[in-house]
């Protein structure tokens, strides 16, 4: 092997094993940070995922349709429908179900992550001992 391909060979082995190790810091990073604030900081989890926060436009003014003297009949028959969709809406997106999947799938990805980046730097950092040792006793 020529020196140059030797030098190729070190830095690709190094930087590979540099970036898997920075992915599972990452990833375990995640998990941990997930796990802590699903069981001793919920508060802090509140206004984390978008998903939960995203109100249907119509029920900040609803309140206010339904009060008026322009509520009809017919208006009101609406607004009540549009009442009710959004307790139906609120039942599957607020509260621990709305968490729980965006937790759920931040969990995954976290998980992903180490899985794969695990053996990838245990295999390359076992390549760049082995050359190490084989060096030492040249």
């Amino acid at each position: 092997m020529t020196k140059k391909t030797k030098t190729v060979r070190t830095f690709y082995l190094y930087t590979v094993s540099l970036l898997s190790l920075i992915f599972l810091a990452v990833g375990l990073g995640n998990l941990i940070n997930t796990n802590l604030k699903s069981t001793f900081f919920k508060e802090a989890e509140k206004r984390d995922y978008s998903v939960c926060n995203n109100y249907p436009n119509y029920m900040y003014s609803i309140d206010t349709l339904k009060n008026t003297e322009y509520a009809t009949e017919d208006k009101t028959e609406i607004i009540d429908q549009m009442i009710e969709s959004y307790k139906n809406w609120e039942k599957d997106n607020l509260g621990e179900i709305c968490y729980k999947a965006e937790r759920e799938r931040k969990m995954v990805n976290s998980l992903t992550m180490i899985l794969i980046s695990l053996p990838l730097y245990a295999f390359h950092w076992a390549i760049i001992r082995k050359e190490r040792k084989i060096n030492e006793e040249e």
